[in-house]
C-alpha cells in the first residue's frame, strides 16, 4: 500500500508535534487515500511517521496549522506523529523505479522484507549421507556434504572395498593435517604468508586486462591488506549488472554515464575575459551527447554554486560567470573551482568503463569507489557487484562481509603472482583483523598495539612510551604470551611449554599398611 511522503523544514514539524491531533494545510495539491505517511527534513533522510485520517481540499478552518501563508491547496488530518530511528528514502519505490529523493512530496511504497527462520541444516541432509559424515564423526574427523555426497557415488561405481581403502586413506591424510594442540598457529601463518611475499613483484599492473584502469597489485597491494589502510592508492570496483541487463549494450552504456563523475572541464571549455571580468563556459557538443549532459543540467550545477553570477545565453549555446566581487584573484579562484564542479553523476567515481565477456555479458570497471551508491542503482546486481575498498565494505555491508573481502583480495593478490598459501593461513589473518567487530590493522595501531601485555606492546615499537604508560597507570602483566615470557627467560606456553608435569606420591600409610 501507497504511503505519502512529504518534504518539510523542522519548524513547521515542531508545530505539527505541538498540536498533535493537527490538520495541517499544505500548499500542494495531494489526492487518495492514504493511512500512514513519512516526513523528510533533508530530502532522502525520513526521521518522522505521521497516521493519517483524511485527506481533503483547502478551506478555510479554525484550528488550522499552516504551512505557509499563502497558495494553501490541501488539508491533511494528522492523528499521531512520531520520531522515528532514520531510514533512506531509497527504501521506497514509485512503480519500479528507487526512490532517490523528495523535494515536494511523493506516493510511494515501502519495500517490504520478509524474514523467515532458515530450515537447520541437517534437515536437508539424505539419510546415508548423514550417515556417513556421523560415521566419519565417529572416528573423530569431519567432512563435508560435498565429500559424502562423493564416497557414495565411488562405493556405487568402484564397489566396497576399493570404497573402504579410499576411507581409511581419507581419515589418515585429515588428522595429519589436523592442527596439534598448542601449535604456534600464529607464527605459522606469519611465516607461510612472508616467505612468498618475498617473492612478490613491487609493479603495478593492468586490472583484468583493462588498460585505462590501474590497480595496485603485488606485494604493495598485501601491505595495504594487512595495513587496513583507510583508502586504497588506487580504489576500484568491478560492478556486475542483474541477469536481465548484462547482456543488454544501451543500458550498460547507460549505467557507465550515469555513474562515472563528470565534472565541467570533462565537456566544456572555459574562457577567461580579464578586461571584462567573465568565465564563459562554452559545451563540446560531442562531449555532451557521450556523457548524456544538456545545457540545463550546466546551468543547474552552477546555478548551486555561491559567489557567483549566472548569464545564461541559451541561444548561443553557453554560459557567462561573473564573480560578485570583482578581482584578479577572485576570478582565477573561480576558474579553478568550477573546472572540478560536478555536473552529473557518482562522487567517487572518476572513469567507469564496460567490458563485454566471452558469454555476452557486460561488467563496468571503475576508477575509484562509493560501493553505497552504486548499489542503490536498479540495474546493479548487488551480490556480485563488489571492491577493493575492505574499509568501505565493512562500513556499508558489515564486518562479515570485511572478513570476506580481506580473505579473498589476500587470495587474489597472491594467486595474481603465481603464490600459493593454504587458505587456512589468510582465514586467521583475517579473522584476527575483524573478530573486534571492525577492521583492525596487523601493527602497533591495531593488533600488536592493543595486545593486553605491556612487555608484548613494548617489545614490538616504541618501547619507551609503553614502559612509561604502564607505570603511570600501574598495569599488571601476568606473563601469558610469547613476547613476555621470551623477555623474561621463561617457557612460553606453547607446545612442550604449555604441558604440566605433577608429581603424585603414594600414600605413606598405605605403605605401612
Amino acid at each position: 500500500m501507497d504511503s505519502l511522503i512529504i518534504k518539510d523544514a523542522k519548524p513547521n514539524v515542531e508545530k505539527i508535534r505541538k498540536q498533535i491531533p493537527c490538520n495541517y494545510a499544505i500548499d500542494y495539491e495531494i489526492r487518495g487515500d492514504f493511512k500512514d505517511g513519512y516526513i523528510t527534513l533533508d530530502k532522502k533522510t525520513i526521521k518522522f511517521k505521521i497516521s493519517i485520517s483524511g485527506i481533503e481540499e483547502y478551506k478555510e478552518e479554525k484550528d488550522l496549522t499552516l504551512k505557509k501563508k499563502t497558495g494553501l491547496k490541501t488539508i491533511i488530518r494528522i492523528s499521531k506523529i512520531e520520531e522515528i530511528e532514520p531510514i533512506s528514502v531509497a527504501e521506497f519505490r514509485v512503480g519500479k523505479r528507487k526512490l532517490k529523493e523528495v523535494t515536494t512530496f511523493e506516493k510511494a511504497e515501502r519495500t517490504s522484507i520478509k524474514i523467515t527462520k532458515k530450515r537447520e541444516y541437517s534437515s536437508n541432509i539424505d539419510k546415508p549421507s548423514m550417515e556417513l559424515m556421523n560415521k566419519f564423526s565417529e572416528k573423530g574427523v569431519k567432512i563435508p556434504l560435498d565429500s559424502a555426497t562423493r564416497l557414495l557415488e565411488l562405493k556405487e561405481k568402484k564397489g566396497v572395498k576399493y570404497y573402504n581403502k579410499v576411507v581409511d586413506a581419507l581419515v589418515s591424510e585429515i588428522k595429519k593435517r589436523q592442527v596439534d594442540p598448542y601449535e604456534a598457529v600464529g607464527i605459522i601463518a606469519a611465516q607461510s604468508i612472508g616467505e612468498p611475499g618475498t617473492q612478490m613483484t613491487m609493479r603495478t599492473f593492468h586490472f583484468a586486462g583493462v588498460r585505462e584502469v590501474n590497480v595496485t597489485l603485488g606485494l604493495p597491494r598485501l601491505i595495504e591488506i594487512v595495513d587496513a589502510r583507510r583508502t586504497p592508492s588506487t580504489p576500484t570496483m568491478t560492478i556486475y549488472l542483474k541477469h536481465e541487463f548484462e547482456k543488454d549494450e544501451s543500458i550498460t552504456s547507460r549505467v557507465v554515464k550515469e555513474i562515472e563523475n563528470t565534472s565541467i572541464i570533462d565537456i566544456c571549455d572555459i574562457e577567461t575575459d580579464v578586461e571584462d571580468m567573465t568565465l564563459t563556459i562554452i559545451p563540446i557538443k560531442d562531449r555532451l551527447k557521450e556523457r548524456m549532459v544538456t545545457l540545463p543540467d550546466i546551468i543547474d550545477a552552477l546555478g548551486r554554486e555561491k559567489g557567483i553570477t549566472i548569464l545564461p545565453e541559451e541561444s548561443k549555446g553557453r554560459v557567462i560567470v561573473k564573480p560578485q566581487q570583482d578581482s584578479y584573484k577572485r576570478l582565477y579562484a573561480t576558474q579553478e573551482r568550477l573546472k572540478t564542479l560536478t555536473i552529473k553523476g557518482i562522487n567517487g567515481i572518476k572513469r567507469a568503463i564496460s567490458r563485454k565477456q566471452n558469454d555476452g555479458s557486460w561488467i563496468i570497471y571503475t576508477q575509484g569507489s562509493n560501493l553505497k551508491e552504486v548499489l542503490e542503482l536498479d540495474e546493479v546486481d548487488s551480490s556480485r557487484t563488489f571492491t577493493n575498498d575492505i574499509v568501505e565494505i565493512g562500513q556499508v555491508l558489515g564486518i562479515e562481509a570485511a572478513r570476506n573481502a580481506i580473505l579473498n583480495e589476500a587470495k587474489r593478490t597472491l594467486e595474481e603472482q603465481g603464490l600459493e598459501v593454504d587458505l587456512r593461513h589468510l582465514m586467521l589473518v583475517a579473522d584476527m583483523m575483524s573478530f573486534e567487530g571492525s577492521i583492525r590493522a596487523v601493527g602497533r595501531q591495531g593488533i600488536s598495539g592493543k595486545k593486553s601485555s605491556v612487555l608484548a606492546r613494548a617489545a614490538f615499537e616504541i618501547t619507551t612510551k609503553h614502559l612509561l604508560r604502564a607505570g603511570l597507570m600501574g598495569e599488571s602483566d601476568s606473563l601469558t604470551g610469547v613476547a613476555e615470557n621470551i623477555i623474561v627467560g621463561q617457557p612460553i606456553t606453547l607446545g612442550t611449554g604449555a604441558i604440566h608435569l605433577v608429581y603424585k606420591r603414594d600414600n605413606p600409610a598405605k605403605q605401612v599398611q
